[in-house]
């Protein structure tokens, strides 16, 4: 009677873990063209690295469709909408910043008077869940019909890297 329980409360989570998994559809309504990455590096160590990942969708408006966000080399990518002539372009940002600035720190003989030392922070944001296993020029799009509430998931490929901006170092004088 008991492993009777045990495998029915066994059956019964299990269905409702295959719920949470995302499944990829094939058939979008809309039609990606020619998606891009470029990699950029600012010209200051403050500034940090990053890439822009660009989504030209054809076929399409936003009073249509809802995206969301975008899987990308490991990454979970907020997404923006612009419109660049007759197209819609999604437009995905990612940037490795460093600490920025170092606070000043005060070194003095009188260990009372470093009190406004503040330590050095450890904790980083943490990221979403990776959810996809894809190649280097693959992503994976999350969009909406409206009217829906379901989040459908369209993968892309053949992402082109572009040539990376480098941006110059601010002149010293």
């Amino acid at each position: 009677m008991k492993k009777s329980i045990i495998i029915a409360a066994s059956f019964i989570l299990g269905l409702f873990g295959c719920s949470s998994q995302k499944k990829i559809v094939e058939n979008a309504p809309f039609v990606i063209d020619k998606p891009s990455c470029q990699q950029f590096a600012a010209g200051r160590e403050e500034g940090g690295s990053g890439f822009v990942l660009k989504i030209p969708v054809a076929s399409v408006t936003e009073a249509e469709v809802t995206f969301g966000d975008v899987y990308f080399r490991g990454h979970v990518l907020s997404s923006t909408t612009q419109k660049e002539g007759n197209k819609l372009v999604i437009i995905c940002e990612y940037t490795n910043k460093k600490d920025g600035p170092k606070p000043d720190i005060i070194m003095h003989a009188d260990p009372m008077e470093e009190v406004g030392n503040q330590p050095p922070s450890i904790s980083k944001p943490q990221e979403k869940e990776f959810p996809f296993e894809l190649a280097k020029d693959e992503a994976v799009l999350s969009f909406r019909a409206k009217g829906k509430n379901k989040w459908k998931f369209h993968k892309i490929s053949g992402v082109k890297d572009k040539d990376p901006l480098i941006y110059p170092a601010r002149p010293k004088n």
